[in-house]
């Protein structure tokens, strides 16, 4: 009955756990900085309004120095006037930059730059963001890179190493962990990193990091011992 128990405690159905803040650094960026990483938001019409009142809560405790948003933002046309709103309330208290996932594109990736970008937020698969001193965000791994002291990008999918190179700190979502993990091995999340080599949470490779986020929630909300997250970011 005991194992039963903790079992049943890593189970989460329906998304109604708290948010975790998962905590990472980079302190030899030196910048003093800080980001809050949000991916795979799956919005419906009504939020949910616990997850929307979660995220804003937490940017409210953190006041990070800039929001990045790694796609699967909504999962329904009907959402996008939720997001709208959500970017609206975020831009109030720190600068928002997003891009696209999947679930976006199937809805109409236009459609969901436009709720962004309405709610006075900034698309990053347009142009690259300098959004402190020295310090530019980018949407896409094509292209040059602007003259700056730090690179980093911002990528529903964490692509491969050699198209990571280039930024010192690469955040991506997209593999939500997968869902259920039931053991961690060199930072990486089984069974799910079978499928995926970067299933898992922090990779480092020729000096660029990559930090990969379990989302904050899933089209089927249901997840075993792999809570759903926000990353803060210290640079």
């Amino acid at each position: 009955m005991n194992i039963w128990r903790r079992c049943m405690q890593h189970l989460e159905i329906g998304a109604r756990r708290p948010l975790l803040v998962r905590r990472e650094r980079l302190p030899h960026l030196g910048l003093g900085k800080r980001i809050l990483f949000a991916s795979d938001l799956h919005l419906r019409k009504d939020g949910p309004r616990h997850i929307v009142d979660g995220i804003l809560d937490i940017v409210s405790q953190e006041q990070p120095d800039i929001i990045l948003l790694g796609g699967d933002l909504v999962d329904w046309g009907t959402a996008l006037e939720t997001l709208h709103d959500l970017i609206g309330s975020m831009a109030r208290l720190a600068p928002v930059a997003a891009v696209g996932g999947n679930h976006d594109r199937w809805i109409g990736l236009a459609r969901v730059r436009d709720a962004v970008v309405g709610g006075g937020g900034h698309w990053l698969e347009d142009k690259p963001l300098e959004w402190a001193s020295g310090v530019v965000a980018y949407g896409s791994r094509e292209g040059e890179l602007i003259p700056a002291g730090c690179h980093i990008l911002c990528s529903h999918d964490p692509g491969s190493p050699s198209e990571r190179r280039r930024y010192d700190l690469v955040l991506s979502g997209h593999l939500h962990g997968g869902q259920f993990v039931f053991f961690e091995s060199r930072g990486r999340l089984y069974p799910g990193a079978l499928l995926y080599r970067w299933n898992g949470l922090r990779f480092q490779d020729n000096g660029s990091t990559l930090l990969v986020s379990r989302g904050v929630r899933d089209t089927l909300p249901l997840r075993w011992n792999c809570p759903r997250e926000v990353i803060v970011v210290q640079l």
